[in-house]
């Protein structure tokens, strides 16, 4: 397996991991910045528990190679998800993940510009049929867009773009500890802002499963730029827009259009033969 291919299969499965983060949050029904307090806490412990089990007594030697890159990328993602779950309490789970959907093109930009990472043709190609898909999944929400969240989640695609392109820039360390720093972000935001921190058990459970599937799914993430271009990592984040909408369907009975269908339907081709494209073209 080459390291393209390898990328591309990280990448796949660390946003796989992240389908049922969305429909967690809105099962958790808890006030948005305990949420976020306790989600940081257990997120924090997942990627500590990681970390320790893959490096073992060199935990805290790969905690200090981060450096202040490191920190960086950890503060622009913690501000990504923060952003992200206040965006998902402001609208529905389906326009935030449409809104989300857009990051291959923010990142493939944010990476052209700081690091010189020019995508190839055919990966804009790929990101315009993408967001041509995503465009029918819009049309066919009769809703109306809340302001504050839509904006909430522009927010989270920017931060998220930066901290893409910084990933990429310095894939020769391993980032995934700066992952504990957006957990901290995360938490600590949760709690200057939360008036209070109890939790049902119910809530707390569905919060602690988040918890767990983000410390796995980011940790995968942040590995993957280190094979490929941070612009083909944000490419499968549309990928988890249309699972997410089908979790949603599944779960929570906010059941998808027929254009959630077309649109969604064209975004996995898509992704499926930019993967094997790009791949085809590794092995050559």
């Amino acid at each position: 397996m080459n390291n393209h291919l390898k990328g591309l299969l990280i990448a796949f499965f660390g946003v796989l991991m992240l389908t049922p983060d969305p429909v967690l949050v809105r099962l958790a029904d808890a006030d948005t910045f305990t949420i976020l307090f306790w989600r940081g806490i257990f997120y924090a412990l997942g990627v500590l528990a990681i970390l320790f089990a893959t490096y073992r007594k060199n935990t805290f030697k790969e905690l200090k190679n981060i450096g202040r890159p490191g920190i960086w990328i950890g503060i622009l993602s913690g501000i990504g998800g923060v952003t992200f779950i206040a965006a998902i309490q402001y609208t529905s789970i389906a326009k935030v993940l449409v809104i989300i959907s857009t990051a291959p093109m923010v990142v493939a930009i944010i990476s052209w510009a700081i690091i010189n990472e020019k995508p190839k043709l055919y990966t804009w190609i790929s990101m315009l049929i993408i967001v041509t898909g995503i465009y029918i999944v819009m049309k066919g929400d009769t809703g109306t867009l809340n302001v504050m969240g839509s904006s909430l989640a522009v927010i989270s695609i920017i931060a998220g773009g930066y901290s893409f392109a910084l990933t990429r820039k310095y894939s020769n360390v391993n980032m995934v500890p700066a992952m504990i720093v957006n957990a901290l972000v995360v938490s600590c935001v949760g709690l200057a802002f939360s008036s209070s921190f109890y939790l049902p058990l119910d809530s707390l459970i569905y919060v602690i499963a988040g918890g767990i599937l983000l410390a796995i799914a980011f940790s995968l993430i942040t590995i993957a730029p280190r094979f490929i271009p941070a612009s083909e990592v944000a490419m499968f984040m549309p990928l988890g827009t249309i699972f997410g909408i089908i979790s949603a369907w599944l779960v929570i009975n906010e059941q998808p259009s027929s254009s959630s269908i077309l649109g969604g339907s064209i975004v996995v081709i898509t992704l499926f033969f930019h993967a094997w494209y790009s791949s085809k073209l590794q092995t050559k």
